[in-house]
């Protein structure tokens, strides 16, 4: 989460001169030094800071990302807050149903969740907004690092790693791959590893061994470097996701000019516009290997039909998004002083994010 709010507070101020960001965090599970070191590297420290304390008077528009505690806490902020809903384990939305009826309107960041939530709380219907996240367009790169001479058919799932990313799909899809294509295929993994989830026992459960590459993890703004090394290995990113709210990997993947073969989820559905070539129904691992077999034959023609979807979520797109929403508010942004505050937490997969001016 803290990639999407730090992409989005760059754009915001970008666009608005005179804006101020600050981020509170109601739990602290490492953000704030990230935040801190981010803020430091890119000279935003006077625009972009954290704050220790919560202070909603300051405030003309709030946010709240996943933790409706921040409602209960402070209840004259309801009927100015949106809460913004972005995690995509149901069971941490749960929340909705009780809040429903209460929040002034809700934030997602697709459109293919905002069908998901609908359906999931129909007396939200009609108050559902869609700010979608976005990727910034790559930074040119003099130099990258060497990797392995491996050779193409490669297939990458870069991003976290746990039980809901269904990983042992995508290992058994590089495996049968190699039968469509008449060759090896390799797969890497990159990413940070759920402490409940083994990912040698995915491995050896696929006799995998010797077919899957298991890199470390990359720090978020070292993304732009893995994704441009493995564009020029042609690596086909593939996710077999059984839930996302937007799906963030896929959409850095595709904006670095990566082929991608998706589940087909509503969230990944949208990434791709439904083009049923970039999708494989969920636990068909013959489907999905001869989609990843397709894809890896047509490489540079679907690559650069994954780019051109990308426009769909770049910083334009977001800011437009934004400005729906947020259309009075944005214009209090041009007073002398305009600030907008962010509230990001906590230790149980919960986060809070409030936003105002």
């Amino acid at each position: 989460m803290e990639r999407v709010f730090l992409n989005r507070s760059e754009a915001l101020l970008r666009r608005y001169p005179k804006l101020e960001i600050e981020i509170y965090f109601k739990y602290d599970c490492g953000g704030v030094a990230l935040i801190e070191r981010y803020s430091q590297a890119r000279k935003l420290g006077d625009r972009l800071r954290v704050v220790k304390t919560f202070d909603p008077s300051r405030y003309a528009a709030i946010l709240v990302v996943d933790t409706p505690q921040i409602l209960v806490d402070h209840p004259s902020i309801q009927d100015k807050a949106y809460m913004e809903c972005h995690t995509a384990y149901a069971k941490h939305r749960t929340y909705l149903q009780e809040w429903q009826t209460r929040l002034k309107g809700l934030i997602v960041p697709s459109s293919g969740f905002l069908r998901v939530i609908e359906d999931e709380c129909p007396g939200l219907r009609g108050r559902v907004k869609v700010v979608r996240n976005f990727v910034p367009r790559l930074p040119e790169i003099d130099r990258l690092p060497s990797l392995p001479a491996w050779r193409a058919p490669l297939f990458l799932y870069f991003g976290r790693i746990d039980g809901h990313k269904n990983l042992g799909e995508f290992i058994d899809g590089v495996c049968s791959a190699s039968h469509n294509l008449r060759k090896e295929t390799l797969g890497i993994i990159c990413g940070q590893i759920d402490p409940a989830y083994s990912l040698m026992e995915a491995i050896e459960k696929s006799h995998a061994r010797g077919t899957i590459a298991v890199l470390p993890p990359v720090p978020f703004e070292n993304a732009p470097v893995i994704l441009k090394m493995m564009r020029q290995k042609k690596a086909v990113f593939v996710s077999c996701s059984t839930g996302e709210s937007f799906g963030l990997s896929v959409a850095e993947a595709m904006t670095a000019g990566l082929p991608v073969i998706l589940s087909d989820i509503p969230a990944h559905a949208t990434l791709v516009a439904n083009r049923a070539k970039f999708l494989y129904p969920l636990g068909d691992v013959r489907e999905l290997a001869r989609k990843m077999a397709a894809v890896a034959g047509q490489y540079d023609e679907l690559a650069e039909e994954c780019l051109e979807l990308s426009r769909e979520f770049s910083e334009d797109a977001f800011l437009a998004d934004w400005e729906g929403v947020f259309g009075e508010e944005c214009q209090a942004w041009g007073e002398p002083v305009a600030r907008l505050e962010a509230e990001l937490s906590s230790p149980v997969k919960t986060r809070a994010t409030s936003l105002g001016v």
